[in-house]
């Protein structure tokens, strides 16, 4: 405690002097001034500090690799019997971390919303969803006879049409018969008045067709009338079914809008596809809730087998139960480390040079210049103190 208690008293003393100078230097303003050199002296000094501090995370990174290495390497070595009860307990961790994660996949398939809505209604969902069923069943039926009372009534509406047009057509031919028959009766009577001609067959042959097409034309007329009563009353009969119809459908219709609606879902196929997941993520939550209590019980024993072998880090191991089954994996992670622990060397290497190759430049100026200032020239002692420079004293 001593030691980083007089480090940190340094480093404060150190401090102290860089702003002693800085502040000096800051009241100058010609270039050429010989303190211009002190600053650029500090600034290469606070590099050194600030590199040779990342030299040291640096270091202790590595050693901590290193260690992870030698955990691994405790790990493969290993006896059988005690190799096999590491196995043994990882692999029941990882059986229950994957009970664990299938647990939280499944209970994604549905809302929170739902999830609370099927939990606080359990008892009910059944019945709400047989008469869901049941409605939506009444429902299409009921939607099967609005659509035929529909097509009939569509199709009386175009019979009265045609039976109108019909009627029209008649009367118009009944016009022309009887203006037919005016005509051929004025006709005789001219013959009869200017030739001298004896029409009396003529006349009773044109009453005797212009009778026959009057009955015709009644006849027809009549059955025309008929038909178009008859259909009214079957088109009035089909619009007052139609519309209780109608009412039916709106009124099975808003049923079932109010269970979508109530429960988020589109039909009661949906329905009972989210109380199916919702019975499933109830038993995977019993099944998790009872994994918890054996994760917990297996955590304990591997940390307490890994600990009983000395490794420096045992919690690590809990994040990678799969490398202690398989022997694979463990052989990546080596190699992952040995990479890992090969880069923290190469920037060790490069800041060791940085640091040397500042440290051999403040030397080169300061000879260069003979420029030997003792408070710099203290503040230097002082780095070189702080980061373990062996450097004489240049004074």
């Amino acid at each position: 405690m001593k030691l980083f208690g007089r480090k940190k008293e340094k480093e404060k003393e150190l401090d102290a002097a860089f702003s002693r100078v800085k502040k000096q230097i800051n009241n100058i303003d010609a270039w050429d001034d010989p303190k211009k050199l002190e600053h650029y002296i500090l600034d290469s000094c606070e590099q050194i500090i600030a590199t040779t501090k990342d030299i040291k995370a640096e270091k202790k990174e590595y050693n901590v690799v290193t260690k992870y290495l030698d955990d691994i390497q405790i790990i493969d070595n290993l006896p059988e019997p005690k190799s096999n009860e590491v196995r043994s307990a990882a692999a029941n961790i990882v059986e229950m971390d994957n009970a664990r994660i299938a647990f939280l996949e499944s209970s994604k398939k549905i809302t929170d919303e739902q999830f609370v809505m099927m939990e606080q209604e359990q008892a009910e969902i059944p019945s709400v969803i047989s008469r869901m069923q049941e409605n939506e069943r009444y429902q299409a039926k009921i939607k099967r006879e609005m659509n035929e009372l529909e097509g009939n009534k569509s199709y009386l509406e175009m019979q009265i049409v045609e039976e109108n047009r019909s009627r029209k057509r008649y009367m118009i031919l009944a016009m022309l018969v009887a203006i037919a028959f005016a005509s051929f009766l004025i006709l005789s009577f001219i013959i009869e008045k200017y030739v001298k001609m004896d029409v009396g067959i003529f006349r009773i042959i044109l009453f005797a067709i212009v009778a026959i097409s009057a009955g015709v034309l009644f006849v027809v007329m009549s059955n025309t009338a008929r038909d178009k009563r008859n259909n009214l009353k079957k088109l009035n009969n089909t619009i007052s079914l139609l519309n209780v119809v109608r009412m039916k459908y709106v009124n099975v219709t808003k049923a079932v809008d109010y269970v979508c609606d109530k429960y988020d879902v589109e039909n009661s196929y949906k329905l009972l596809y989210v109380w199916e997941q919702y019975i499933e993520a109830v038993k995977e939550k019993e099944k998790y809730e009872k994994n918890n209590d054996d994760l917990e019980y297996f955590t304990g024993r591997l940390v307490r087998l890994l600990k009983r072998e000395g490794l420096y880090d045992v919690k690590i191991w809990l994040t990678q139960t799969s490398a202690l089954v398989d022997r694979d994996e463990r052989i990546e992670i080596r190699h992952n480390l040995v990479s890992r622990r090969a880069k923290i060397r190469d920037r060790m290497e490069e800041n060791t040079k940085a640091v040397k190759s500042e440290r051999d430049e403040i030397d080169r100026l300061m000879q260069e210049h003979h420029y030997y200032v003792p408070e710099i020239i203290e503040i230097i002692d002082s780095v070189d103190k702080i980061c373990g420079l062996n450097k004489y004293k240049t004074a």
